[in-house]
C-alpha cells in the first residue's frame, strides 16, 4: 500500500486534500440510504470546504466494511420482521415460507445465519411484519385459485 500524497483540493483551490477519520459519518449504500462509516476508515478530505474524495483505494476499504454493515443490519431487520410476524398472527414457518415462494426450510436457515437473506426477503418481511394478520391474508388472496378471475372481473366491471 503506497502513502498517501497531501494535494491541494481541486473543489476550493484553497485547502488540502488529507485523510481524515471522524464519527458520524454516513454513506448510502445498496439498499440502506445510510450506514455509518467507521471511524477507523480514512477518506481523503479537504481542510478548508470538506469535500470527500474517495480515491480506489478509499473505495476498496469502503465496499469491505459496508458490506459486512450491510448484511448484519440485513440479518438484525429479518430477525425483527420474523419476531413480529409470529408474535402477531400465529403462523407456522412453513405456511409463511409457502406464501413468499421460499423453498421449505429457508427461513430457518436464514434466520440461524447459515445464509444471507436478500434485501427483497427483507423487504417482503418488513412489509408483512406492518401488518401480519391483514398482509398475510392479502398473500393468501393472491395466491388462491380464484385471484385472476376476481382481477378480470373487477377491471371490467
Amino acid at each position: 500500500m503506497e502513502a498517501f500524497k497531501v494535494r491541494r483540493c481541486l473543489e476550493c483551490g484553497e485547502g488540502r486534500i488529507r485523510p481524515v477519520t471522524k464519527q458520524g459519518r454516513t454513506m448510502p449504500y445498496r439498499t440502506m440510504l445510510a450506514l455509518e462509516i467507521p471511524t477507523e476508515v480514512p477518506i481523503p478530505t479537504c481542510d478548508h470546504c470538506g469535500s470527500e474524495w474517495i480515491d480506489e483505494q478509499t473505495a476498496a476499504a469502503l465496499d469491505e466494511v459496508l458490506e459486512q454493515q450491510y448484511r448484519t443490519e440485513l440479518q438484525a431487520r429479518l430477525k425483527l420482521a420474523l419476531q413480529q410476524i409470529e408474535t402477531y398472527a400465529q403462523i407456522s414457518g412453513r405456511k409463511l415460507e409457502r406464501l413468499l415462494g421460499l423453498s421449505e426450510g429457508y427461513l430457518s436457515h436464514v434466520d440461524n445465519e447459515r445464509g444471507n437473506p436478500s434485501a427483497q426477503l427483507v423487504s417482503a418481511l418488513a412489509l408483512v411484519a406492518e401488518d401480519p394478520k391483514h398482509r398475510l391474508s392479502e398473500l393468501e388472496r393472491l395466491w388462491s385459485v380464484d385471484y385472476r378471475a376476481r382481477l378480470c372481473q373487477n377491471t371490467h366491471a
